[in-house]
């Protein structure tokens, strides 16, 4: 096999290797099931030689088309597009066929391939990082945020999802469905979920009650279930450090009453009262730095209102908040909760709606939106100085089944805890929400 990669650095030429192209794009035309693992592992921009991302390009087409895959089949296909002779005619198909020492090992020259195509893709990268470094134009963090995002996109570049055609949908439902539970049957990886009320409705509270029984391996709604802990990250964009240790010391005193305390790296917090500005690079790397340095299984963000500068309403800028959002959710493999207010009631109907305060995008981000009402029986609904009924009601539909409650009130040891009205019927409805 030709190594470029140790060659004299004066005289380097791209990293490649011809011969392992040639025995991968040789195994498609011997094995189906070779073609369909060397398809997977490379991209056709992968391919040093032109002619061979011509002939890659062509064997995907066929694969796709469900059509048989031969130096026959395949020579007819490039003659049908004119583009034979540019890939050195029948004959070179037929080279490629003979260069492959055993089409069981498709998949390992497709891999070295794909390894020599990603480090023409970081070479080139690293020249155009050293012209950005030179051009007078930019602001410097804007120019170092666009780095990372770069740098971040080719390392999370692969050859399978994108390249490979689309799948026939008969064999696409015969794959088996997997969740990636944190909490079973309650919140899986990669979920968003908005939590709304009106202002002192108790939505900070709920969210911080998740966030120490999810790190201690506790249930949140279930307060005697024990799960599998996970680690827990919280940007609190709104408190202060003092007022958020008196908010969070009772919640931790709980957890260990229950022998389940949060264990030290399950659980970090940074307060930002004065905010962020998601759509500044500064904030931005801020987040970015945080998220890839802890790696949480649930990052929990916000308020909404408090994560850019501008005007709450516009498209534009909860659009750009939600990007930056979206990209911490992938690069961890995250949850990511946010708090919402609701808007005040507009005198129409006998309930404030539960929908989020701001632009139109908030209602759509998410896979899960609740709302936190009080219950229509007056004394289930505030009881001396405290609220204690909530309906936990979803304000958009989910896009999942999950077994979120439906209603909750204030505990003893812990804030809020599930219940079944007293008047619910067979399904769990009820019209008061009654606790007694």
């Amino acid at each position: 096999m030709v190594d470029d990669l140790e060659q004299d650095p004066f005289t380097r030429t791209p990293p490649r290797d011809v011969e392992a192209e040639r025995s991968a794009l040789g195994s498609c035309l011997l094995s189906p099931v070779a073609c369909a693992e060397v398809l997977a592992a490379s991209a056709a921009e992968a391919y040093y030689i032109p002619a061979h991302q011509t002939i890659y390009r062509a064997i995907a087409d066929l694969f796709m088309a469900n059509q048989p895959i031969d130096q026959i089949t395949l020579g007819k296909y490039l003659a049908d597009r004119g583009e034979l002779a540019k890939v050195g005619g029948q004959s070179y198909l037929i080279d490629l066929v003979r260069a492959v020492p055993t089409p069981g090992t498709g998949e390992w020259y497709a891999d070295i391939v794909q390894d020599r195509g990603l480090r023409r893709d970081l070479i080139e990268l690293g020249t155009r990082l050293v012209q950005m470094g030179y051009s007078p134009d930019g602001e410097t963090t804007e120019l170092i945020e666009r780095a990372v995002a770069m740098s971040r996109e080719l390392r999370d570049r692969t050859g399978d999802e994108d390249d490979m055609p689309a799948e026939d949908i008969l064999d696409f439902v015969q794959h088996e469905d997997t969740f990636d539970w944190i909490v079973p049957g309650l919140l899986e990886r990669m979920d968003r979920l908005i939590l709304t009320a009106g202002e002192g409705g108790g939505k900070s509270v709920l969210l911080r009650q998740i966030a120490v029984t999810l790190a201690a391996g506790i249930h949140p709604f279930e307060t005697w279930k024990t799960i599998d802990p996970i680690k827990v990250m919280v940007l609190d964009c709104e408190n202060g450090e003092s007022a958020s240790r008196r908010k969070y010391r009772p919640l931790l005193a709980a957890a260990d009453s229950l022998e389940q305390p949060v264990r030290r790296g399950q659980f970090h917090i940074r307060c930002r009262p004065e905010g962020l500005d998601l759509t500044r690079p500064q904030d931005r790397s801020w987040v970015m730095r945080r998220v890839e340095n802890f790696n949480p299984d649930l990052l929990i963000i916000g308020p909404i209102y408090r994560l850019h500068a501008g005007d709450p309403n516009s498209e534009e800028l909860a659009r750009k908040v939600s990007v930056v959002l979206d990209e911490a959710r992938a690069t961890a493999g995250c949850a990511v909760f946010m708090e919402a207010h609701s808007p005040h009631h507009n005198g129409f109907g006998q309930h404030r709606t539960l929908r989020p305060v701001g632009s139109s995008l908030w209602m759509r981000w998410p896979e899960f939106g609740f709302g936190l009402r009080p219950v229509e029986d007056e004394k289930s609904a505030e009881d001396g100085e405290g609220a204690r009924g909530r309906r936990f009601l979803p304000w958009r539909g989910m896009r999942d089944e999950r077994s979120w409650p439906r209603f909750i009130r204030q505990g003893d040891k812990w804030p809020w805890t599930s219940y079944k009205p007293i008047d619910a019927d067979m399904y769990g409805n009820s019209e008061t929400g009654a606790i007694w």
